[in-house]
């Protein structure tokens, strides 16, 4: 049966599919979080087309996430490591973007990017094909690079410049914190009229507690008390603090404890960051008692956050903390630079019901200007 949708979506993101190994390269929260969010909508009958970039051969034209919900993978630029040289094609995406969406007549009532790469991108089809748009940052330069870790590449200058441009040109910001929201609007010059605070929701039927004893046997551990850190492998993400710690409590006697770490490297530096925290645990004198699992799939992540003692979160900046979220739904202590407490449990349904909500306005206020009289 054909459902019809009340309402389609062009989601952009440019720099990483939905779908993507998470841990790994540029993979993380933002892509659970599109994946998450435009399943939802599909749930509640909106389409949403996922635009995203082809980075290898095996990569199909179309992937379907939900019944009213798809990736769509566009061939543009090389397939690049370093993503800050995906600028250089965003103009090439764009026009991929555009001859898709004629050649097949559909019809786009929506755009909504991800990341600031994805917005530059919507801010040209949105002259193209005026659209109202909407734009989730996920992460902010300027933020990242307040809180820089030691030895750390700055963001780069193009890359806040984006930013501002998005901040200040695009018709509704979607922030997941009120942090963010007053970052982009002290930082960024945004209109705290155009900012929304949409909390990232959590899939309560994968994420919910367990018996740390059936936990641990699962994962392989089942004697042991363990630590955790799940995500990419970046000095932004603070596991050496982690590291170093984990060196002072051997020497006070806790020298049952073992650390995981799930994750692989962002490929963001010339050097890898697993074997440089590879090397530091073995100079820490810690080599035994850390292991380097890499990356594991999102549904496997509830036994080890039910297994271990605490979830460890020492970024130097973090734009809302999915695994956070996640470790918490599953019974697990959370612990992160600021001691934040993050405390909510609800689904992603939920985020995409407030997403839409304030989706809707535009929506009239564009169907109102259609029927003006001239």
């Amino acid at each position: 049966m054909i459902v019809m949708p009340r309402a389609r979506i062009a989601v952009i993101s440019m720099h990483t599919s939905p779908t993507a190994s998470l841990g790994e390269s540029a993979n993380g929260g933002m892509n659970v979080y599109i994946r998450e969010v435009s399943s939802a909508f599909s749930d509640c009958g909106i389409a949403a087309d996922v635009f995203t970039r082809r980075v290898g051969a095996d990569d199909p034209e179309i992937e379907r996430m939900a019944p009213l919900s798809r990736v769509v993978y566009l061939p543009a630029g090389h397939d690049h490591s370093d993503k800050y040289q995906l600028q250089h094609h965003v103009g090439e995406f764009a026009s991929r973007a555009l001859a898709y969406i004629e050649e097949n007549q559909l019809e786009y009532q929506l755009l909504y990017s991800h990341y600031w790469l994805s917005g530059l991108v919507a801010q040209s089809l949105r002259e193209r094909l005026g659209l109202p748009w909407l734009h989730t940052a996920h992460t902010l330069g300027l933020v990242k690079n307040r809180q820089l870790a030691p030895a750390a590449k700055p963001e780069p200058v193009e890359r806040i410049r984006a930013e501002r441009q998005i901040a200040t040109e695009a018709d509704l910001l979607i922030a997941s914190t009120d942090d963010e929201r007053e970052d982009l609007a002290l930082l960024y010059g945004a209109d705290h009229g155009r900012i929304r605070v949409v909390a990232p929701g959590i899939d309560l039927a994968t994420f919910s507690p367990m018996p740390k004893r059936d936990a641990r046997r699962k994962i392989g551990y089942p004697d042991e008390r363990l630590l955790l850190f799940v995500g990419r492998l970046e000095r932004l993400k603070g596991v050496e603090t982690i590291l170093r710690a984990l060196a002072l409590a051997s020497d006070r006697r806790h020298q049952d404890v073992r650390l995981l770490v799930l994750g692989e490297d962002s490929r963001d530096a010339a050097q890898s960051e697993k074997d440089r925290l590879r090397a530091l645990a073995a100079e820490l004198g810690i080599a035994d008692r850390v292991d380097f699992l890499g990356s594991v799939a999102h549904h496997e992540l509830p036994y080890f956050y039910a297994a271990v003692e605490a979830c460890l979160m020492p970024s130097y900046s973090e734009s809302f903390g999915l695994v956070g979220l996640e470790a918490q739904a599953c019974g697990c202590a959370e612990m992160g630079r600021r001691g934040v407490l993050l405390a909510q449990r609800f689904p992603w349904s939920l985020t995409a019901d407030r997403v839409w909500a304030a989706m809707e306005p535009l929506l009239v206020a564009v169907a109102k200007d259609a029927i003006q009289p001239t």
